[in-house]
C-alpha cells in the first residue's frame, strides 16, 4: 500500500485510522511531514511518515526507526518528544509533539534578538545536549535548521535521524561520515569515532552564527568548507571582537580543532556563562530589538510537566496496535537491527506485515525408535570489525554473536556485509549436530585506492561512482584489476587508467587535469 494512496485530499480524512490531517508541511519521494490531530490523544501533533516501498537502501528505514527509539529515551523541555511510533501496511510513522515556532535559521536571518536573548537560547541548547549526552546520545547534526524556537524564546532540538547511542552494540557504524558539512567537527569529517564533543563543536558554530549572522567556515563549495574546518586557527582567523566576552571565551573552547583541548561536556559549556541555570528573559515581542547583556543569576521559576496518556486501541488486522536533510550521505548499504530498551517510553507498533523482523524457529528434530535425532547444525561467524549476516539473501543476525545460528543441515549461500567494505561471499555446508565457523578480517581481504587530484575530480571504478576528491578516506576495493575514470565537468577530457589493487596495500595516485591541456 503506497503512502500516496493514504493521503487525504481534504483535512477531514483520517490517516492510519488515528491521524486527522490538517496540513502538509513537507513531502518528497519517500517521506512526508504533516500537521495533524491525533484522534485518540485529542491534540495537535506533527506526523512524519515513510513509505518502505522502493527505498534506495535500508539506511532510510533504519534512520527513521532509530530517530523514534532515541527520542523515546529522552525527556527534557528542550528536546522534541515522540508520542507514537508504528507501522501500517508498508508505511512507518512517528508522531511528535506539536511545537509552534521557527527554526533558528529564520531567527538568525531576522536578526531582532538582543544579546541577552541570544545567551538564553545558547543556555537552553547546552541544557538539551547535556541531557542527550548523559543518556549516551550523540546528535551528529546540530545546525540552525534542527533547532526550533517559539515566540516565548523556548528552544527545542529536533531531527535525531542521524543520532546514535554510544552504548548501542547493534549500531556499529558510529564513525560513518554523516552530517551537514558546514557544521561538522574535524573528527567527524575524518570519519573518526565520535563523542559528545562533536556536538559541542557544531554548537559553537551555531552560537557564533547566532551572534554574528555568519558561519565562519562556509567556503565557495563543500571542499572549501571542509578545508576551512580542518585547517583554521580560531584565535587568528575567526573574528570575536563583536561578541560578548563570555561568549568569546565559550567559543574559544568549543571550537578547538583538537577535541582533547575542546570543552569536554555540555555542563562545562554552561559554566562559561558563570551559571548552571539561567533566568528566562521576556518573550521576543516584549523586548527591545537590541540591548546590552544583563545576566541574572536565578533559577528557572517553573517546570512544566506534561503527562501523555497512552490509549490502547484494538483495531482490525491492517490497523496498528500498541505493544511493548543538505547532508553527506551515510555510506551504508544495509544497517543493523536495533533493539528497543525496556525502559523506553515509546514502543514500536507492529502489524501482521512487519518489515525486517525475524522469527526464531525451534530446532528441527526427528524421532527414531523414540529417540530424538538432531537434524540441524550451527553456524558461528567472527568478523573484524563486524558484519551483517545474510543467509540465502535473508538477513539473520549482526556480529558479534552471543551464540551460534541454528540451521537445518544442508547447503547455504553466506554473505557478510559491512558498509565500508565490499561484501564477502561463501558457500557453506551445515552438517547435523556440527558447528561450522567462519572467520573473516575485512582489513586483510581488501586493498585501498587514494587519489590526489588537482583541482578535484569525481572517481569512477568500472563505471560506477565511488567518491569525490579530496577524499576523506581511501576507496576500499577487493584485490584485482579495475578501470579508473576521473571526471571534472570543467574539463573536456576524463583521466583514464587501468589499475591493480593488492590486498592490505594502498595504491596512491596523483593526477592534474591541467596536464590534459598539454596533451
Amino acid at each position: 500500500m503506497e503512502i500516496n494512496n493514504l493521503i487525504p485530499n481534504n483535512a477531514s480524512n483520517i490517516l492510519f485510522d488515528r491521524f486527522e490531517i490538517i496540513d502538509t508541511l513537507k513531502k518528497d519521494q519517500h517521506t512526508s511531514v504533516y500537521l495533524a490531530n491525533h484522534v485518540y490523544l485529542g491534540k495537535k501533533i506533527i506526523l512524519k511518515t515513510l513509505s518502505a516501498l522502493e527505498l534506495p537502501d535500508q539506511t532510510f528505514l533504519d534512520r527513521f526507526k532509530r530517530e523514534a527509539k532515541i527520542l523515546a529515551r529522552l525527556d527534557h523541555p528542550n528536546l522534541i518528544k515522540v508520542l507514537d511510533f508504528g507501522t501500517a501496511g508498508d508505511n512507518f510513522y512517528i508522531s511528535f509533539e506539536y511545537f509552534e515556532g521557527k527554526n533558528l535559521r529564520k531567527i538568525i536571518k531576522e536578526n531582532n534578538l538582543s544579546n541577552e536573548q541570544k545567551i538564553y537560547l545558547s543556555v537552553q541548547l547546552f541544557k538539551a545536549l547535556s541531557i542527550a549526552h548523559q543518556n549516551g546520545v550523540v546528535h551528529r547534526d546540530i545546525k540552525p535548521e534542527n533547532i526550533l524556537v517559539n515566540t516565548k524564546l523556548e528552544l527545542k532540538i529536533a531531527d535525531f535521524g542521524l543520532a546514535f547511542v554510544r552504548d548501542d552494540l547493534f549500531l556499529t557504524h558510529k564513525s560513518s561520515i554523516v552530517g551537514t558539512p558546514g557544521y561538522m567537527s574535524p573528527e567527524q569529517i575524518r570519519g573518526q569515532e565520535l563523542t559528545p564533543q562533536t556536538d559541542l563543536f557544531s554548537s559553537g558554530i551555531v552560537i557564533y552564527e547566532l551572534f554574528t549572522g555568519k558561519n565562519p567556515f562556509i567556503g565557495k563549495d563543500i571542499n572549501d568548507t571542509i578545508n576551512n574546518i580542518l585547517n583554521f586557527n580560531i584565535e587568528k582567523e575567526i573574528k570575536l571582537s563583536s561578541i560578548p566576552s563570555e561568549i568569546q571565551n565559550a567559543l574559544l573552547n568549543l571550537l578547538h580543532k583538537n577535541f582533547n583541548k575542546r570543552t569536554k561536556t555540555a555542563l562545562d559549556a554552561l559554566n562559561y556563562f558563570g551559571i548552571i541555570e539561567y533566568n528566562k528573559p521576556q518573550p521576543v515581542a516584549e523586548l527591545p530589538r537590541k540591548g546590552k547583556i544583563k545576566v541574572s543569576i536565578l533559577y528557572l521559576s517553573a517546570v512544566v510537566i506534561i503527562i501523555i496518556a497512552l490509549v490502547r486501541v484494538f483495531t482490525p488486522a491492517d490497523d496498528v496496535q500498541k505493544t511493548d536533510d543538505n547532508l553527506i550521505r551515510e555510506d551504508v548499504n544495509t544497517a543493523p537491527k536495533e533493539n528497543l530498551n525496556k525502559n523506553d517510553k515509546v514502543t514500536e507498533t507492529k502489524t501482521a506485515t512487519n518489515i525486517g523482523l525475524e522469527t526464531k524457529k525451534k530446532p528441527v528434530t526427528k524421532k527414531e525408535n523414540n529417540i530424538e535425532k538432531v537434524t540441524y547444525g550451527e553456524l558461528f561467524v567472527e568478523a573484524n570489525p563486524w558484519a551483517e549476516i545474510y543467509i540465502n539473501n535473508r538477513k539473520i543476525e549482526t556480529t558479534p554473536l552471543e551464540q551460534g545460528i541454528q540451521l537445518d543441515a544442508g547447503s547455504y549461500e553466506l554473505r557478510l556485509v559491512h558498509p565500508d567494505f565490499p561484501s564477502y561471499f561463501e558457500s557453506i555446508e551445515i552438517k547435523q549436530n556440527k558447528l561450522r565457523t567462519v572467520k573473516i578480517n575485512f582489513y586483510e581481504k581488501v586493498g585501498y585506492l587514494d587519489c590526489k587530484i588537482y583541482p578535484w575530480g569525481e572517481i569512477y571504478i568500472d563505471g560506477k561512482y565511488k567518491s569525490t576528491s579530496p577524499l576523506l578516506k581511501p576507496v576500499v576495493l577487493m584485490p584485482g584489476n579495475y578501470s579508473l575514470s576521473i571526471r571534472n565537468p570543467g574539463y573536456n577530457k576524463d583521466i583514464e587508467e587501468v589499475i591493480t589493487v593488492k590486498a592490505k596495500e594502498t595504491l596512491t595516485l596523483r593526477f592534474n587535469f591541467d596536464d590534459l591541456k598539454n596533451n
